[in-house]
């Protein structure tokens, strides 16, 4: 028993000294609860009074730029997400996690810039390849999109949105019969889920 002194002693030492850890663990707990339900918004609310407490932990950043993301907030995930990335350069998850508020948003030029940085961490990613190839075309850059759907296809041959952002990217050239070749072969028509332009296809 004399053993047990310490330890509770040190407990209460340890509660005492990080008054706000439950309520933290409670805030997160609430929001990814929220967040399985789809309530997105009410998870941002539990950790909005983190936030307003002074927390600016790399954490709470890339945790609150996904929230924002899935409640449609895109200005206000790409600030959290550029936080997250300006704490933690070398981190991956804000870089990637970008992409997708870019390419939702439209905006090729700064998600062309926003995949190259975080392909340089994984540059075999196919859904950071495939956003960078819809970057090209929507750009404009036929040519590069092409080369960069022909080698999504030679790692992926049956994704067939990969088939079909080539296909638009060669028509876009100028190469008709080989595109309609491509989508007759993979069986893709117009009017299918899978006949759609690499701005949606991110």
């Amino acid at each position: 028993m004399t053993n047990s002194v310490p330890i509770v002693l040190l407990s209460l030492l340890n509660v005492a000294s990080h008054p706000h850890e439950d309520d933290s663990a409670g805030a997160y707990r609430a929001s990814y609860q929220l967040e399985a339900k789809g309530d997105f918004d009410g998870a941002l609310a539990k950790l909005s009074a983190l936030s307003a407490a002074g927390d600016n932990s790399y954490f709470l950043l890339v945790r609150t730029a996904w929230l924002r993301y899935q409640a449609g907030d895109f200005p206000g995930a790409e600030n959290a997400y550029r936080r997250a990335i300006a704490a933690k350069p070398r981190a991956v998850e804000p870089k990637a996690g970008l992409t997708l508020v870019l390419f939702a948003v439209g905006n090729w030029t700064a998600l062309d810039v926003a995949c190259r940085n975080a392909l340089e961490a994984l540059p075999a990613d196919p859904d950071l390849r495939a956003r960078l190839a819809s970057a090209q075309y929507n750009l404009g850059r036929y040519p590069d999109a092409a080369v960069l759907y022909r080698k999504l296809i030679e790692d992926y041959p049956a994704t067939l949105p990969f088939q079909t952002g080539y296909a638009w990217a060669l028509q876009r050239m100028g190469k008709r019969n080989e595109a309609r070749t491509l989508l007759d072969v993979n069986y893709i028509h117009p009017g299918d889920d899978n006949y759609i332009a690499p701005s949606v296809t991110g």
